[in-house]
């Protein structure tokens, strides 16, 4: 091992850039910058050390420097690419949603999501999704209201959403054929619920899927497509930022106030993402959906943490979670926590 101490290195006969590099702890596209820098013009390394016979060495100091912002730009190389890229998402999670309110029964709902990725050339990503092996704290649902939610749901299924390089849902892929496939599903017999209060809830649910805008905006409020499909950039956000978020489905999106930080395993690197809510809003009107005409002073708050845990490398997802809290004059009043990982 070289003395690191001494300004310059003669270069030996078999020594090539990467060796003597290695002899210093740093990368030897590191050590070529720094000689280049301050050497003569006649001795400036090229592609290999032909004709180079000495080479400058950093100081201690800068070779702590030069470590260390080399560690930190691996780090980022391990993070998951800036856009979204086929091999990111794994064919099948297991999915558990656990439901806290105050003075109410603690519920969980546990299913299985298949994703099926097709890169596109000027679309991005057509991700195709389906749901299914629903229970309810680890039953079968039975009554006839969540027989007749998941039948529903079940002929939408499969459903391919538009997801932008950068991530996120943008749009419904073939949205007329996934209408017309759900209404012969749901005119099929064997999905049929007699009864007005059955026939009731198909209509609304017809109505629903009749307005491409509205049920886009349903799916995109689900906390489990929110967060499963994220943004690419959160995986590389240094500062704090803005950003949108619904905390509650089928409600109003709401300004939250975000940091990210990551650590690092020896598998995987963790992104967790922290932030609370900034904009003024009642409790009332969050889980109403609209805002009311008249202004109130009992605002509520919403804190926000999620964590994504991908491989180091393959950058695959394998683990993420989600967990908002909602708070009204500071007492908890509801907390939901939404756990996806990759199914072996």
């Amino acid at each position: 091992m070289m003395n690191i101490s001494i300004i310059t290195y003669q270069v030996r006969k078999g020594d090539t850039l990467e060796s003597v590099a290695l002899q210093t702890g740093i990368s030897a596209e590191a050590l070529k910058q720094y000689h280049n820098t301050y050497c003569g013009l006649d001795e400036l390394i090229g592609h290999n050390l032909d004709n180079v016979h000495t080479i400058l060495i950093p100081p201690p100091e800068k070779i702590r420097e030069l470590r260390e912002n080399s560690n930190n730009i691996l780090k980022q190389e391990m993070r998951p690419s800036r856009y979204l890229f086929k091999n990111f998402y794994a064919n099948n999670y297991e999915v558990s949603e656990h439901f806290q309110k105050s003075e109410t029964e603690n519920v969980i709902i546990t299913y299985n999501v298949s994703l099926n990725v097709h890169e596109t050339k000027d679309q991005g990503f057509i991700i195709e999704t389906e749901s299914s092996g629903f229970k309810k704290n680890n039953e079968i649902p039975d009554d006839k209201i969540s027989m007749l939610s998941l039948s529903c749901m079940e002929a939408l299924y499969p459903i391919a959403f538009i997801v932008a390089a950068q991530g996120s849902i943008s749009g419904f892929y073939h949205y007329k054929e996934i209408v017309r496939k759900c209404r012969k599903k749901l005119e099929d017999p064997d999905n049929f619920f007699v009864g007005e209060i059955s026939q009731n809830y198909i209509n609304k649910f017809r109505d629903c899927f009749n307005n491409e805008k509205l049920l886009l905006e349903k799916f995109r409020s689900a906390l489990i497509y929110q967060f499963l499909f994220p943004k690419m950039e959160w995986f590389h956000k240094n500062k704090p930022w803005e950003e949108t978020l619904y905390i509650v489905q089928n409600s109003f999106p709401v300004t939250c106030l975000m940091e990210a930080e990551y650590h690092e395993s020896r598998d995987c690197i963790q992104t967790i993402l922290r932030g609370n809510t900034k904009d003024e809003y009642s409790l009332q009107e969050l889980l109403a959906g609209r805002r009311f005409p008249e202004r109130s002073e009992d605002w509520g708050s919403g804190e926000i943490i999620l964590k994504y845990e991908t491989d180091k490398q393959t950058r695959q997802l394998l683990k993420a979670a989600a967990q908002i809290i909602l708070k009204n004059k500071d007492k908890t009043f509801s907390s939901y926590q939404l756990i996806l990982h990759r199914k072996n």
